[in-house]
């Protein structure tokens, strides 16, 4: 059965009742573990310096641990791995990377599992961030291929609160980039819808590639940068007479405001990480948001 959940037999993550009959038995778990990297195989004794082997101990909650046959020092299996500082069974952990990487939402966890609900946000909160690391580590230009186009465009995120009510910042500017027929997105938060916002513009897209925009006053030095700059004026048609639309980044902002409707609305301060997240999705998932596979092979190599 474990093959079912090698991650070199398919992009898409193992359906449930898969994934279930390999974390229902500890060794299979264990041994997956392995198979994907995720615990290592081998480990040399940190004070002798010999190889470590593998010993069982029922007392202890992974039910193995490394032991030195020459100098009796023992360590965890976790040691050196993204588990080494959690407490949670591995089986719980491993639940919680594939229904992130599935792309379900915290209060679905919470119906399929006995994880706590703070437990769950934690962890999400941590992948969220590794999805940014990985995405730092992988950087990308957009517009480097011949003919291609980018298209631009400033969203709002969040909403005008009745009578000015309630505290923090109540609203969001986000600068979004889409390369057209791709999967490749990128965004920035901004403070204010001014100039300073083309700063994204010169250092993630290709000099000389075409861009699509609308009529925002301060994308009309795009030309002057460098770049083959079109617009479209949204209060007189959808579709500029020479063919300039931006329907693909329209596109991008319905999805990431769906998702965050999914997640009952997120404070101010998470807006970034749930955008890092959505990049890294779509950038390098399925089109149902799958991530799985890639997930647990950039967590392995990190």
């Amino acid at each position: 059965m474990l093959e079912l959940l090698d991650m070199s037999s398919s992009d898409a993550a193992p359906k449930l009742f898969e994934f279930y009959s390999i974390i229902c038995d500890h060794g299979n778990l264990l041994n997956y573990f392995r198979n994907v990297q995720l615990l290592k195989n081998t480990r040399k004794c940190k004070d002798c310096l010999k190889e470590m082997k593998l010993s069982k101990r029922s007392s202890k909650i992974d039910k193995e641990e490394w032991k030195c046959d020459t100098c009796l020092s023992v360590e965890s299996i976790r040691q050196n791995s993204m588990f080494e500082r959690s407490k949670l069974p591995l089986r719980k952990q491993l639940e919680i990377l594939y229904f992130f990487g599935i792309d379900m939402q915290i209060y679905e966890v919470e119906k399929f599992t006995d994880i706590s609900h703070g437990t769950i946000i934690e962890w999400y909160k941590y992948l969220r961030g590794l999805c940014r690391e990985f995405l730092k580590r992988d950087p990308i230009m957009l517009g480097t291929t011949e003919g291609s186009i980018v298209e631009i465009d400033e969203s709002l995120f969040g909403k005008k609160r009745k009578y000015n009510c309630g505290i923090g910042k109540q609203d969001t500017w986000v600068f979004g980039m889409k390369e057209k027929g791709t999967r490749r997105v990128q965004f920035q938060i901004v403070e204010k819808r001014n100039k300073q916002t083309l700063i994204p513009i010169k250092s993630s897209v290709e000099r000389g590639c075409t861009i699509y925009s609308d009529c925002w006053k301060s994308y009309s030095t795009l030309n002057e940068e460098g770049f083959d700059h079109f617009t479209v004026n949204h209060s007189e048609n959808f579709k500029a007479p020479d063919g300039t639309c931006r329907n693909e980044i329209e596109g991008v902002w319905s999805l990431v405001k769906l998702r965050i409707k999914s997640m009952k609305g997120v404070l101010h301060d998470k807006i970034e990480a749930i955008l890092d997240e959505f990049t890294y999705r779509h950038r390098f998932g399925l089109s149902n948001g799958d991530v799985y596979n890639k997930l647990i092979s950039d967590i392995a190599h990190m």
